[in-house]
């Protein structure tokens, strides 16, 4: 999904204030008694500028089977989506309709019989489209004129500039006919069916015959460049995107499709079904989004070389990602968002499964690792069940919970299948469901048949219930019987809250010195505590420790065991989870001669996502031992994959890290990201010596990076420096046109961390700019400037950002509403926020006395006539 769906530094999540409100309900699919099943989409732009244009749709409805026996009402109407339409007309054969500027109200004077059809077709204008149909920012790339507007529907954003049922359970085939001026390129779903060139205008013509929902539905128009990928199984595959990009940074995203597509339809065993395989990278995409046939992204995933050493996987991974919706979530699309995981959780997993098929174990296993972390991050925030029907917004189940939350439940069942059970199982899935809407009980039953298993307790424990297994294991070892024993704890259990007990097997491995393996797996059942026992050969000592040493359970690990094991796992274990919990748990220990272990063995670590794991565990001890340490890592990692991570992880005002970061910045050609970083860190020291280093970097045009990754860093740290003069520069960079579009995001940042150290006059000024920011043409600066209001705690900001609610989609709302509830709540005193929300108070105060003393008078007045 897109997204920040798809794009997994994006994704979203329900903040400090948990995943719904108190006024969350259940929501439901649509009835479909009667159905649209078929759009004819014409589109017209007499300019791209003026960000409008004029949209005709023909739909054809088809009442079901069981439609002679509904009732009346769901037999003569339909409601349609529609959001600020202009000069609605409506026509079709015996149909009237309401609009309220929100929803369009179908009525027929008859109602359908079974399985019959009939058309209406909507004429309206649509004009600066708060989100759907998005045009291109003026502030994109300095001095270009490149013009375009494309489409990102999910989850409920197609209802801007569509008149539809805007709900995943709805598909239809579908029609386009695209009118703009000649000279641009237009591309829809489907197959290219032809065009038309009159009075300088060019109509495109596409055609898709698969039934799809609105969320997928998919145009684009501009100036554009074509790279062809040639073709697979004679599908066409091209990439596009604004003519001011270059071909070479498009291919290079890109360029790992044809092998995918033919990999991908293997593994899940159904031929790819599209007519083509186009992807569009544009800057107003969020994320990468999944879209029949026509992949959108953001245009960052267009690399150059430098980027690559850092991104070219993860955009691989994002690419793979993508395209698994082709099966999960195209083909078999989700009957409602609830179901959401069928297709993110999937989609995700499919990223794992190309990592351990191209690349090595390792790199499957670290993006597993990854996966859960990024999942238990957001646990501590709030936890739900995989499958849920109460939520806020639609948007809201697109979380942690549903991509990599929902990835390891799949991985699990793989495990506990095995490969050929499990494999057959999807393919079966696939094939069963190809075209039609699934949910999780669909799921459940393919899995079932291909293996005989009874599921239901895995469901109700890891979907339908709240949580992950957190195991606490105490490792001892009596030599006089040569017995290991680990007692096992599971400590997450919360009935109150819905956390169940986990029913699991837990492998566990003991090695001796010369590598020989003994084993046994520890089985929870019913009960919370187990304790497993691995009997050694006479004169065999242990060695090196592992629990679920192949990766397939989902928990966290607190193990308590001899220092002399922990270093010996840290250091031999082969898989990297199990030298990840070694060194965490070394680290933890915090003592000197722990620590010295530590420092010994991360020299020696190969695999380089364990020295990310390390520095973070280091500097989270923060002593000065620790951060010694830890500079040492700053400043000798050179693997792009990991430098960002590590950098990232010594934002800590210390000597050391700052003559590492020092020493780091004087190497040549640092990828983006790990330049950017490590300026922010040299920031962070706030040190007055690094000052003009720092203004020196953020005016140097040369060192902006692509996308602005080395400018948005240099501005970060003039954020942290605290400085007048740093606070003085970053303020007066903040309007359109001065700093590249992405690091003004950056900027935003950057401005409320400096401001916080001001006198009260900058201070003011900084939270002027930042109110002027809510209204900016960037959606991201936006966004990030009611976050930085809310993080100033700017009580008086709460009307203006209320007030940019206007400027956002309905499904984004609850985003808003729990920033503005974090507001109100760091207000002292429980005193309100908001003008408007004071003013109406005293007004209904006013009202109130007004009453009261006519109440009052009243009483007076009774008494006295009483008393005479």
């Amino acid at each position: 999904m897109p997204h920040l769906c798809c794009n997994r530094n994006g994704q979203s999540s329900s903040g400090p204030t948990g995943f719904v409100s108190s006024s969350a309900v259940n929501h439901y699919a649509p009835h479909l008694v009667i159905e649209p099943v078929h759009l004819d989409i014409s589109v017209y732009f007499k300019d791209l500028s003026s960000k409008s244009a004029q949209v005709k749709v023909t739909h054809t409805f088809r009442s079901n089977n069981s439609s002679s026996i509904a009732p009346l009402k769901e037999r003569s109407q339909i409601v349609l989506n529609g959001v600020a339409f202009e000069a609605l007309r409506v026509e079709g054969k015996g149909v009237s309709h309401s609009y309220d500027g929100k929803e369009i109200k179908l009525y027929w004077d008859s109602p359908f019989e079974a399985q019959s059809e009939r058309t209406v077709t909507l004429e309206y204008g649509v004009d600066h489209p708060v989100s759907g149909l998005l045009f291109d920012r003026r502030d994109w790339m300095p001095g270009t004129t490149d013009e375009w507007a494309i489409t990102d529907h999910e989850t409920e954003k197609a209802r801007y500039w569509l008149a539809t049922v805007d709900f995943p359970t709805v598909r239809t085939t579908l029609s386009w006919h695209i009118t703009a001026p000649e000279r641009f390129t237009s591309m829809a779903n489907g197959a290219f069916v032809g065009e038309d060139v009159k009075d300088g205008f060019k109509t495109t013509h596409w055609k898709l015959d698969h039934r799809c929902p609105s969320y997928l539905t998919c145009f684009a128009v501009g100036d554009l460049i074509e790279v062809d990928d040639g073709e697979v199984d004679g599908k066409p595959i091209k990439y596009f995107a604004a003519k001011s990009r270059k071909e070479d940074d498009v291919r290079r995203g890109f360029n790992e499709t044809p092998s995918m597509i033919k990999w991908l339809q293997k593994k899940v065993g159904y031929p790819f079904p599209w007519p083509k395989y186009y992807q569009i990278a544009l800057p107003s995409i969020l994320g990468a989004m999944e879209n029949i046939s026509l992949v959108t992204w953001v245009d960052t995933f267009a690399i150059d070389e430098t980027n690559a050493l850092e991104r070219k996987q993860l955009t691989d991974c994002v690419n793979i990602h993508e395209m698994a919706h082709t099966y999960f979530g195209d083909l078999l699309v989700i009957r409602h968002f609830e179901h959401a995981w069928l297709k993110e959780s999937w989609a995700t997993y499919i990223e794992s499964c190309w990592l351990q098929d191209h690349h090595s174990e390792d790199v499957f296993r670290n993006e597993m690792i990854e996966n859960a972390y990024s999942y238990f991050d957001e646990c501590d925030r709030y936890m739900r069940p995989i499958v849920t029907r109460k939520y806020d917004s639609s948007w809201d189940i697109f979380d942690m919970h549903t991509y990599p939350g929902g990835a390891w439940r799949i991985h699990m069942l793989r495990c506990l299948l095995g490969e050929d059970a499990f494999w057959n199982g999807v393919k079966a899935y696939v094939n069963k469901f190809a075209q039609k809407t699934v949910q999780t009980s669909d799921f459940q039953a393919a899995l079932e048949e291909a293996s005989g298993l009874n599921l239901t307790r895995f469901f109700d424990e890891w979907i339908y219930s709240k949580g992950y297994p957190k195991i606490k294991a105490d490792y001892s070892f009596d030599k006089q019987a040569n017995l290991v024993k680990i007692s096992l704890s599971q400590t997450q259990v919360d009935k109150k809250n819905g956390v169940p007990l986990f029913a699991l097997p837990l492998e566990i491995e003991v090695a001796d010195e010369k590598g020989n393996v003994y084993s046994t797996v520890a089985e929870f059942d019913r009960e919370n505590k187990i304790v497993a026992f691995i009997p050694l050969p006479k004169d065999v000592s242990p060695h090196v420790l592992r629990i679920d040493p192949n990766g397939k359970v989902l928990f966290t690990l607190e193990l308590n065991a001899d220092e002399d094991i922990l270093e010996n796992t840290a250091k031999s274990a082969k898989d990297i989870m199990n030298r990840i919990h070694a060194y965490y748990e070394l680290v933890k220990t915090g003592t000197r001669a722990s620590l010295k272990t530590v420092r010994k063995l991360i020299k020696e670590e190969s695999f380089y996502s364990v020295r990310i794991h390390v520095s973070d565990a280091l500097s989270k001890l923060k002593t000065p031992f620790a951060l010694e340490i830890l500079a040492e890592l700053f400043a000798n990692e050179q693997d792009p994959n990991a430098m960002y991570s590590v950098f990232d992880n010594c934002f800590i005002a210390d000597k050391n890290i700052r003559e590492a970061a020092l020493k780091v910045l004087k190497r040549d050609n640092l990828p983006y990201r790990a330049h950017a970083s490590a300026l922010a860190v040299l920031g962070y020291q706030h040190n007055e010596k690094d000052l003009p280093y720092l203004l020196e970097v953020a005016k140097d045009e040369s060192k902006v990076g692509q996308f602005g990754l080395i400018r948005g860093g240099a501005l970060k740290a003039l954020g942290y420096h605290r400085s007048e003069e740093s606070f003085k520069y970053l303020i007066s960079r903040a309007d359109i046109g001065l700093e590249n579009p992405r690091a003004r995001q950056a900027l935003v940042k950057a401005i409320r961390e400096s401001a916080q150290w001001q006198e009260d006059r900058y201070k003011r000024m900084a939270i002027d700019k930042l109110v002027e920011l809510l209204r900016d043409d960037n959606g991201y600066v936006r966004k990030q400037s009611v976050a930085e209001l809310v993080n100033l705690k700017v009580k008086n900001s709460y009307d203006d950002i209320d007030a940019s609610r206007a400027l956002i989609a309905k499904d984004d709302y609850p985003w808003l509403d729990r920033k503005l509830k974090s507001l109100q709540e760091s207000s002292s005193g429980g005193e309100k926020v908001g003008h408007e929300t004071i003013e109406k108070l005293e007004e209904r105060i006013k009202k109130l006395e007004s009453k009261l003393l006519d109440i009052a008078a009243k009483e007076e007045a009774a008494k006295a006539k009483k008393q005479d």
